[in-house]
């Protein structure tokens, strides 16, 4: 970053959109590098930005590429798994795609992906995922600079809590259809 200067702040963005793209790394990594660079707020930004286009972007791309190949799908199991996914539209996509968001070390890649492949539009996706970053990236840039700073259980400390209440979730989710289906 140091010896790009003046596109520092086009290269963060750059890498934030690839790692939304690949989904591969989790982007707590960029968020370090940004508030290591750029300082806690203004990384903090940078890092806000990346991701909010760096998801915009994914979904298009994602969502493109799954119509192209979902009619070549053929098996009954796999169908049967998109078809519970492209069911899910309006408020109760926006809801989940936001949960998900609020989790700060959730795989964003999949959360996109998932989205891209449901029935879910373009806007309700955008809405609810960049809604759902701003206190998910406060956490993770809070985590990180925690982590920086210091060697810390903070950050573990929130990834448990919230994983152990999206867990709560999914059990009452998953409760709530089976009660449904009975």
């Amino acid at each position: 970053m140091e010896q790009a200067g003046t596109f520092a702040v086009a290269i963060s963005l750059l890498v934030s959109i690839l790692v939304s793209l690949f989904g591969v790394l989790p982007s707590a990594f960029i968020t370090a590098a940004n508030l290591l660079y750029f300082g806690f707020w203004e990384g903090l930004l940078l890092s806000f930005l990346g991701e909010a286009l760096g998801a915009g972007i994914a979904f298009y791309v994602y969502r493109r590429g799954f119509r192209q190949i979902e009619p070549l799908i053929r098996s009954p199991l796999v169908l049967k798994w998109l078809g519970k996914l492209t069911k899910q539209t309006g408020w109760d996509a926006f809801w989940s795609i936001l949960f998900l968001r609020l989790l700060p070390f959730a795989p964003s890649g999949l959360v996109t992906f998932l989205s891209a492949t449901s029935g879910v539009s373009a806007l309700v996706f955008l809405s609810a995922s960049t809604i759902g970053k701003v206190p998910a990236l406060l956490l993770e840039a809070f985590a990180v600079n925690e982590l920086i700073q210091r060697d810390s259980p903070i950050p573990w400390l929130i990834a448990g809590l919230f994983l152990i209440c999206y867990l709560f979730y999914w059990r009452k989710k998953r409760r709530q259809q089976s009660g449904v289906n009975d």
